[in-house]
């Protein structure tokens, strides 16, 4: 857990959560549904019921920092892993391979860098699923980046200017090509390499 982290619409700064301490330690599952692992399953010792009792919950994965791979001895730690959830008819999933944990922890960790230091931890994850997506040549979360404000998601100067630097050449070719044109008329654009080299720099900058 993060030892601080933001909570409800008007973004309180908190302790850590109403379950869990500020900075406690929790095991977390691999993502469960299609949304990349924005919400995670995870289980640790509550904060109101004793150092011994476990519990399993769901929280959105920009309340947790530092993600590391570790065995699990715990019986009771495993029981919690691997008990059936109630609204499923099938086991939740495991980590495949401590690879993959390990890379899964690695990207966790990239995106999760200034977090704490926002006030809208949510939306920056959100940003920064958008700029990867589109430094990658994607153009599928775009309409991110023109509807959020900079001010609650971005750290600092040098990372405003290097989104204002994406946002002027994404305003300019949404503005001539229209926001429902194919993939095929961005990629194709002699413009597009501009967008995607100001979109890697941004998220370079936001990960550094």
């Amino acid at each position: 857990m993060a030892a601080e982290t933001t909570y409800g619409p008007d973004a309180e700064v908190r302790r850590g959560l109403r379950h869990f301490a500020g900075g406690a330690k929790v095991w977390v599952l691999p993502p469960q549904w299609g949304d990349g692992g924005d919400s995670v399953f995870v289980i640790g010792r509550h904060r109101g019921r004793g150092q011994s009792r476990y519990v399993r919950i769901v929280i959105e994965r920009f309340h947790l920092t530092n993600f590391r791979v570790r065995g699990v001895y715990s019986p009771a730690v495993h029981r919690e892993l691997t008990r059936p959830w109630k609204h499923w008819d099938r086991e939740l999933w495991l980590w495949d391979t401590r690879e993959l944990a390990e890379q899964v922890a690695q990207r966790w960790n990239l995106v999760s860098t200034g977090l704490t230091e926002v006030r809208r931890p949510r939306k920056r994850l959100e940003l920064l699923g958008a700029v990867q997506n589109l430094a990658d040549g994607g153009i599928y979360r775009w309409d991110t980046l023109l509807r959020l404000t900079p001010g609650e998601v971005l750290r600092n100067d040098l990372e405003a200017a290097a989104f204002e630097a994406v946002l002027a050449l994404l305003q300019r070719m949404v503005g001539d090509l229209g926001p429902d044109a194919r993939y095929e008329r961005y990629s194709e654009d002699p413009r597009w390499t501009d967008v995607v080299d100001a979109a890697a720099a941004l998220f370079t900058v936001m990960t550094s």
